[in-house]
């Protein structure tokens, strides 16, 4: 296959690596495990596999879960703290706000900071940026020598008020710098509310290190500046080769910011997710979504109401993160959570996962019942088509992991994988009512869409449990999160704090005037340094500006569009936000700004134009794997391979609300577009099984995906 140049999105999640690869004219897909040790080893694998050619130009767009595991588990770097004197303890004092309301013991939210490891500095900075004291310096090598002593691998600056002045962050940044790698405040988070700006600083510099190496590490074999990179002879020299990560606010940036704000990849896959999510509703015409991903570790829902819904504050591990972010709820739920018996003898699904490594007892490598389990007892997967086909599952694997629970609990293997499933859908409808009914939407009004290897098992279960009345599957819902990237475009948010300016339109004309637009230049500027960055053109790029608007003597505000030359409609759309999120608004009552945001898009091309053809890669040597029309999928020397629909039981046993019964099995890539498909049934994919209980009306839609409707 010789092309001139591709794009290439690739998601790293927990269990497999996905791959999307374009172009110009075709699309490619390709799942292989992923490498938890060395997760850049499955990236560079996969790339090796779907480049056979040396291109003209690569770009690698990646969504990496790097950052998020080493959250989670509590794996980053070891970090000191330094700030204002006599604010030592910010971190571990947080908000005071008891999580468990009516506990007579609460417990405080944990702390990734060593209070050992905290430091003061003498400097004050007032509300408004003047100096009120002085920095002094004086202390520091003594503190820098304690640290390299104590083993500190980089370094969060969070002072007071530095967001209005950056000038002693910023100043120590040059002193610290040339030991640690430093991150400060003024540069990560710079907004008002100084734990929040602490907890992301902290959580920055948490996962610098780490990032930064792998980072580095991809980049050098992916750029081909690595002889080492690749084996292959034919993959060398390629004329140009980039990578960009993916952002969790829905877009595209470069390698250098992303070692500079590690803490922006916390969402990264997942936000590929919903981009892929929102381009499929888009070109389907399902513009409200709830989309459900649900891989071999984790699921993460959101709510699409024609764009994907966006927030300035996150919490991961127990800390808050401050930055622009797609609103993405994530539980750990996937194909590969353990379910076991608690102290009380009641069954528990997850958070604990079996992962890639050993996984579920059906890979034939452990014995701890999983979700993934479940399901093959049921007979909801088939040994003979999982992994493309090259990973046969184990059944009796699976029914001998579940006995000894089927055993605790006193019933039969079936109906002890049935609870098993009941209680993680449960989870995951609790999670789904969460961005929805919670937020005062109507489940009823939203097409879900599932999506992950493991999310179409559990569609039709899920719609029913939300009163969905409709249900729409991609057609590769097992690598949309890496189909997503090819839709995201290169994206920066800037934001500063203006905080207590009035906000009437004589008032902000006013103050637009007196220097507020030096702010809105610093902005642009800011923008137009990261998408050069990245690759992307800053004059060609859009610039949105926003306002973080609130009552006065309220304590939250709302984002809205702002236009400087129309303040007063600003205004109202503001009043008119309240209204729907709070039910009331106070049109007579003054308004405040906080802070302005400047949002920057460069467009990046899409894969759009003709019908989608994708040649599947299976993760074996066997290269060159296609579809023919007939929907065979055959090896390049035209051999069936173990996916070919003749190869596929006509019929098949699952167990179903209680009992065994016989249904279809179908071949997804043999569906044509207006089909109906009987119910009940298994669709068969490679990347996927879904699974259609009774209820539904099912047919193949133009673009080729599959839609429920409730009957």
């Amino acid at each position: 296959m010789a092309h001139s140049g591709w794009r290439i999105g690739v998601d790293t999640g927990g269990t497999f690596t996905d791959f999307i690869a374009w172009n110009g004219q075709q699309l490619y897909l390709l799942k292989v495990p992923s490498t938890p040790a060395a997760p850049e080893q499955a990236v560079l694998q996969g790339v090796a596999q779907i480049v056979q050619s040396k291109p003209s130009h690569l770009l690698l767009l990646h969504g990496t879960t790097v950052g998020t595991n080493a959250l989670l588990e509590r794996k980053g770097a070891r970090v000191a703290f330094l700030t204002t004197e006599g604010f030592r303890d910010l971190l571990f004092l947080a908000r005071q706000t008891r999580r468990e309301l009516y506990s007579l013991c609460p417990q405080p939210a944990p702390c990734l900071a060593e209070r050992a490891l905290c430091a003061e500095v003498p400097e004050r900075i007032a509300y408004d940026g003047m100096v009120l004291q002085p920095l002094d310096t004086s202390g520091l090598p003594r503190l820098i020598r304690r640290w390299k002593r104590d083993g500190v691998e980089a370094v969060a600056v969070c002072l007071l008020f530095s967001y209005a002045n950056p000038a002693h962050e910023r100043r120590l940044g040059e002193l610290l710098s040339p030991h640690f790698p430093v991150s400060l405040s003024s540069e990560v988070a710079p907004e008002f509310r100084e734990y929040e700006r602490a907890s992301t600083t902290f959580l920055n510099a948490y996962l610098m290190p780490i990032l930064t190496r792998y980072l580095h590490a991809l980049q050098t074999k992916i750029t081909f500046s690595d002889p080492e990179g690749f084996q292959r002879e034919n993959l060398r020299g390629a004329t140009t080769a980039s990578l960009l990560l993916s952002h969790s606010n829905g877009g595209l940036m470069g390698v250098a910011q992303a070692c500079r704000l590690p803490i922006s990849t916390v969402l990264s896959g997942p936000a590929a997710g919903v981009m892929g999510a929102w381009a499929v509703g888009r070109q389907s015409g399902h513009p409200r979504l709830l989309t459900f991903d649900m891989g071999g570790t984790s699921t993460d829902v959101a709510l699409i109401d024609k764009e994907p819904t966006r927030v300035g504050l996150s919490e991961v591990a127990g800390m808050p993160i401050r930055l622009p972010q797609l609103e993405i709820h994530t539980i750990g739920a996937g194909g590969g959570s353990i379910a076991s018996l608690d102290a009380a003898g009641s069954l528990r699904v997850g958070p604990q996962s079996a992962a890639a490594d050993p996984g579920p007892a059906a890979y034939g490598k452990g014995d701890l019942p999983t979700v993934t389990d479940a399901h093959v007892v049921l007979g909801h997967l088939l040994p003979e088509t999982f992994g493309f086909g090259q990973l046969p599952l184990q059944p009796e694997g699976a029914w001998r992991a579940l006995e000894p629970l089927a055993r605790a609990l006193g019933i039969s293997v079936p109906e002890t994988a049935e609870a098993i499933l009941e209680q993680a859908r449960a989870r995951m409808a609790k999670a789904l009512r969460l961005v929805s009914a919670a937020r005062g939407y109507d489940p009823a009004d939203f097409t879900l869409l599932a999506f992950g290897g493991a999310g179409p098992l559990h569609t039709t279960a899920l719609a029913r449990l939300l009163g969905v009345r409709r249900w729409l599957l991609p057609r590769f819902p097992g690598v949309l999160s890496a189909y997503g990237l090819l839709w995201m475009d290169v994206v920066h948010e800037a934001v500063r704090t203006v905080l207590g300016t009035p906000f009437a339109s004589g008032e902000w004309q006013g103050a637009y005037l007196n220097g507020y637009g030096s702010l809105l230049h610093e902005l642009h500027q800011e923008c137009a340094q990261a998408l050069q960055e990245a690759g992307a053109a800053p004059e060609a790029a859009h610039y949105s500006l926003y306002a973080d608007l609130r009552y006065r003597g309220q304590s939250y505000e709302i984002t809205v569009l702002f236009d400087p030359a129309q303040p007063q409609r600003t205004a109202e759309m503001f009043h008119e936000l309240h209204a729907r999120h709070y039910g009331f608004s106070m049109p007579g009552r003054p308004l405040e700004l906080v802070n302005l945001r400047m949002r920057a898009v460069a467009l990046q091309p899409k894969p759009v134009g003709g019908e989608w053809q994708a040649k599947i890669f299976p993760p074996t040597q066997q290269q060159n794997v296609f579809s023919d029309p007939d929907g065979t999928i055959l090896g390049a020397n035209g051999d069936s391979t173990p996916l070919a629909p003749h190869r596929l039981p006509p019929t098949t046993r699952l167990y179903l609300s209680g009992e065994w019964v016989e249904v279809p099995v179908l071949w997804r890539e043999a569906l044509s577009p207006r089909q109906r498909v009987p119910v009940p049934a298994l669709i068969v994919q490679p990347d996927t099984t879904l699974l259609i209980e009774p209820g539904w009306q099912v047919e193949v839609d133009p673009q080729g995906n599959l839609v429920g409707q409730r009957v």
